[in-house]
């Protein structure tokens, strides 16, 4: 496994009871793959006050003959019985197009048992997702809103991008997609992509403050 650097400030924020209410299922969604739900999700496992009582799951991997999302989690310091991989695929595309490779689908009510059960046991449950918002995961090409929407506990969102030049558009249109579909959205939190410092890295964590206020605009840098 690959040592990961903690990040230089994680924290406090992403634990909140208003942003993460104790009884709630987080998903950590994205805008894009490659955004930063991995880096999020190790950073909460990092900073868990109560590590025994929680559980992460990634919904679906897909290039699972490359880094996999779990193998990151343990780094960070979960126990393996607290890990859990719904669906793995060999090819790194979306996941309906992986699974229909293989002669395969994504079972959607096996990850609804696995997430409710979790819960009912009393783990507080962190769902990671693959690709963006809309990445189709079952051969109707609908995604994980739909795993959400399904679930009879409680649920709260996540919503990863990041800070530069191009993330007001897609950070702005996936905002509108949850609100649209009545989705319990909490938090956009900005990911900074290494090596990257441009000019709107300065501006846009202000601008979309501003534009989503009151929903709260948090960054790994807070």
């Amino acid at each position: 496994m690959t040592n990961r650097p903690v990040l230089s400030k994680p924290s406090a924020p992403f634990w909140a009871d208003s942003i993460f209410p104790p009884n709630s299922v987080l998903f950590i969604l994205g805008t894009d793959t490659a955004i930063g739900k991995t880096r999020l999700t190790e950073t909460m496992i990092r900073t868990s006050d109560d590590p025994d009582h929680l559980f992460v799951i990634k919904a679906v991997q897909t290039g699972a003959g490359e880094e996999r999302d779990l193998d990151r989690y343990l780094d960070a310091g979960l126990p393996p019985l607290q890990a859990w991989e719904g669906e793995s695929f060999l090819h790194p595309l979306d996941p309906m197009t992986a699974a229909s490779l293989e002669k395969r689908s994504v079972d959607l009510d096996g990850q609804i048992r696995k997430i409710e059960a979790m819960h009912r046991k009393g783990f507080r449950v962190i769902v990671e997702g693959s690709g963006g918002i809309l990445s189709p995961f079952f051969p109707d090409g609908s995604g994980i809103l739909l795993l959400i929407k399904r679930l009879s506990c409680p649920v709260t969102i996540f919503l990863v991008s990041h800070p530069h030049l191009g993330t007001l558009s897609a950070t702005l249109s996936a905002v509108r997609i949850l609100k649209d579909e009545n989705l319990p959205l909490s938090a956009v939190i900005l990911c900074p992509r290494d090596g990257v410092n441009d000019e709107a890295t300065r501006f846009n964590p202000q601008t979309l403050g501003r534009l989503l206020s009151p929903l709260p605009v948090l960054s790994f840098s807070d």
